[in-house]
């Protein structure tokens, strides 16, 4: 009985962790995807796509500070979208 226990408990950690890096790399992509839209002039050219990107990246990092990875991946799906659409409409900074 005890060793499933033992056996449960490290299980759950593993999981734990996991699902604590996805959200990591997560974060790190979106936060690459909206310098990339900086980088393309969306901050001028889209600001609004730009700066909601921004602010979801905010909330993202915020949960998941929080540990509320769930409503952290939302929030970075979210980023990353809005970072998308800023990049379409600044062109991928071409002139």
């Amino acid at each position: 009985m005890r060793r499933a226990s033992v056996v449960l408990c490290v299980m759950l950690l593993i999981a734990g962790l996991a699902a604590g890096c996805a959200t990591s790399n997560a974060i790190g992509d979106a936060r690459a995807q909206l310098q990339k839209a900086k980088g393309a002039g969306a901050d001028y050219t889209a600001p609004f796509e730009y700066y909601a990107a921004e602010a979801y990246l905010g909330k993202a990092v915020q949960q998941a500070e929080k540990g509320d990875t769930k409503q952290a991946n939302i929030f970075t799906k979210q980023s990353a979208d809005y970072s998308a659409k800023a990049l379409a409409i600044a062109k991928g900074g071409a002139k």
